[in-house]
């Protein structure tokens, strides 16, 4: 017996020494047992609590009436058996929403008989915690309900996020600002407060979001005054009592600040939850405004677009890339190199009225003397952000500190300065690197038409050339669409279908060539269409649009499969026939073979051949001109060559002439 007291005596020192409260309620609901932690969470001495019933508990505030009969239940259900024990969650103190986890279980004394132990424990930060995670979920989701509405304009988002914040704050006032040369100007702004109106400004000195500026890390105050002292400036003019903001970045560059206030301090500090959230809200605001900028920009270029790509001069490209750099860029020390490639210099073209007051009228930089020369050598877009650490620039004693680069092509570079350091983000490389290419390609456009324009003569004898070739070509294959009319008529004597349907299908292939071959006259050439084709087949039908009877064809059968555009393919050979017929009489046999060393076949005849010099100009693709009269069918033939990405050789025999056209596969 002595033992069991001894026992019972160490369990209750123990239960004394826990943080928990614990009571111990028989059966008939007396409670027999308290702890000093349970009298502490109720306010009540031990003898106020032991020896007397239940509903003591309610009376003490550890239950709510409204919460009794649940308990009540609770312990019955364990009394019985039916469960084992209970955990019950309940608010103790509505005013500091303090909350108690009450798990209650059975107890089974030595003697045998039961009792209900109940264990306190207090769950008012883990609570606050799950509310706090709640509420900043639910503020989320709002906040990304509004970020992805498009049709909201940039300032409708703020304005209703700017809400949402101060709802989830609990805070009156909330506003985006714009730091400026030490200038605070409210952007944004919700909220009663005079001072923090959209257009409003004050010296940053002045203002709380000195203190956001100056620091790695959000400022959260929770009693202005106290952190800041009544003597303040800032203090002294806006008269807030808490507040708290974060830094808004457009890319690397300081945009303003983000932030919420009350004209009274905070009951408690800005918790983890609320300083992610404003965080979050900063990233966004720079996020928007960054793409804002960067769509601005883009609806600038596609304004001057069209001016850039009809100017008829390089001087006047460079105006207007110079002008869109100051206004829609807001880059004012702006200018524009051309590169003179006879005297190795760039020549300034255009610059701003602002360059031209802080570094003078713009000089002629000689090869290597300047540091834009390694961007316009590499053709890459540099960015100098700190001027001072650059030994070989042109002029130490310079004002500028930044400097941007941006070669167009080899036709010239955009330059763009700042006096401060770093001046030069994201949008603004990104926004020239767009520049350069419409600067780019307009200047190159020019310079084409420049070229058209030396060159007039000699295009409209090639236009001349190109209408004639069109005409030749137009009539010799109508003159066999003339024999497959005829050959039609006889077929309709014999009435057999066959013949029908072959002079059919040579008068669409006629057409096809024809319409083929004009488009490549008029410069409007189609891609080829390629398809996997047996190459004999194509051969006979090319051999049977030839007008020479006593003509014949040689032809290895199978020639193999070719990858060709079927159409351009019967437009080669019926040309290499032709040119045969023409020049070795009617009477002439035509071979056609596969090449023995790679993919391709050859056309060879027992004609006159080609002489060297002929055999060179067709290999060069010379002028037509002085290729004699067989010029315009082998025109064609190469047309169709270089339409396939083949290749054609004219080598040396002893009798005929040869021609041998490598596809780059070999035939099947």
């Amino acid at each position: 017996m002595g033992g069991s007291e001894e026992s019972t005596s160490r369990y209750r020192s123990i239960i004394e020494a826990v943080r928990d409260g614990v009571f111990v309620v028989n059966l008939d609901g007396t409670i027999t047992y308290v702890n000093d932690s349970l009298c502490s969470l109720t306010g009540r001495e031990r003898n106020e609590l032991v020896g007397n019933t239940f509903d003591t508990l309610v009376e003490s505030g550890l239950v709510k009436s409204a919460e009794f009969d649940r308990f009540v239940t609770t312990i019955n259900s364990i009394a019985d058996g039916e469960i084992q024990d209970e955990i019950l969650t309940f608010e103790i103190d509505q005013e500091t929403e303090q909350m108690v986890d009450v798990r209650v279980s059975k107890h089974i004394r030595d003697d045998g008989t039961d009792d209900i132990v109940g264990v306190v424990r207090d769950v008012t930060d883990r609570e606050r915690r799950a509310r706090a995670a709640e509420q900043k979920q639910a503020v989320l989701a709002k906040l990304y309900q509004v970020g992805a509405e498009d049709a909201l304009t940039f300032e409708q988002k703020a304005e209703r996020i700017l809400s949402i914040g101060c709802e989830y704050l609990d805070l009156p006032f909330g506003f985006l600002s714009k730091i400026e040369e030490d200038t605070q100007e409210i952007v944004h702004a919700v909220g009663d407060h005079t001072l923090l109106q959209p257009d409003e400004t004050a010296p940053l000195e002045q203002s709380y979001c000195r203190k956001t500026i100056q620091s790695d890390d959000l400022v959260g105050m929770q009693d202005a005054q106290a952190e800041l002292g009544e003597d303040d400036p800032a203090y002294e003019l806006f008269d807030l009592g808490c507040y708290i903001g974060t830094k808004v970045m457009v890319g690397e560059n300081l945009y303003g600040t983000f932030c919420f206030a009350a004209p009274h301090d905070r009951d408690r500090e800005f918790n983890a939850g609320e300083r992610e959230v404003i965080k979050l809200l900063g990233q966004w605001a720079g996020y928007e405004l960054q793409r804002q900028r960067f769509e601005e920009r883009l609806q600038g270029l596609h304004r001057i677009s069209q001016q850039l790509l009809v100017a008829e001069t390089t001087e006047e490209i460079a105006e207007i890339a110079v002008e869109t750099v100051l206004d829609s860029f807001d880059l004012p020390v702006t200018a524009f190199w051309e590169y003179d490639a006879g005297d190795d210099v760039l020549r300034p073209l255009a610059e701003t009225d602002e360059a031209v007051r802080i570094v003078g009228e713009a000089p002629t930089f000689e090869r290597d003397d300047a540091l834009l020369w390694e961007s316009f050598d590499s053709g890459d877009i540099r960015n100098y952000e700190d001027l001072t650490e650059r030994p070989e620039v042109y002029n130490p004693e310079t004002p500028l500190q930044s400097e941007v680069y941006i070669p167009c092509g080899n036709h010239g570079i955009i330059t763009c300065a700042a006096t401060e350091p770093g001046a030069f983000g994201e949008i603004d490389i990104e926004s020239l690197r767009l520049l350069e290419a419409l600067v780019t390609e307009a200047i190159t456009a020019v310079k084409r038409e420049e070229q058209l324009a030396e060159r007039g003569e000699a295009l409209q004898r090639q236009n001349d050339r190109l209408e004639e070739f069109a005409d030749v070509v137009a009539h010799d294959l109508r003159n066999p669409m003339t024999g497959a009319v005829g050959f039609l008529e006889i077929a309709r004597k014999t009435n057999e279908s066959q013949h029908f349907d072959r002079v059919e299908q040579s008068l669409e292939r006629m057409e096809e060539l024809i319409d083929e071959l004009l488009m490549i006259a008029r410069g409007d050439r189609q891609a080829v269409n390629i398809r996997t084709h047996q190459l004999q087949p194509i051969v006979e039908e090319a051999w049977s649009y030839t007008d020479a009877p006593k003509a014949t064809l040689s032809a290895d059968d199978p020639l193999g499969e070719i990858e060709a555009d079927e159409t351009r393919l019967l437009q080669l050979f019926g040309n290499l026939f032709r040119n045969s017929i023409e020049h070795g009489g009617d009477d002439v046999t035509v071979e056609v073979g596969p090449l023995a060393d790679e993919g391709g076949f050859y056309v060879a005849d027992e004609g006159p051949g080609f002489s060297d010099k002929q055999r060179t100009e067709i290999e060069a693709l010379g002028d037509t001109d002085e290729m004699s009269g067989f010029g315009i069918g082998l025109m064609s033939v190469i047309d169709v060559v270089e339409a396939h990405g083949w290749d054609l050789t004219v080598p040396a025999t002893d009798q005929g002439a040869r021609i041998e056209i490598r596809t780059g596969e070999r035939s099947e």
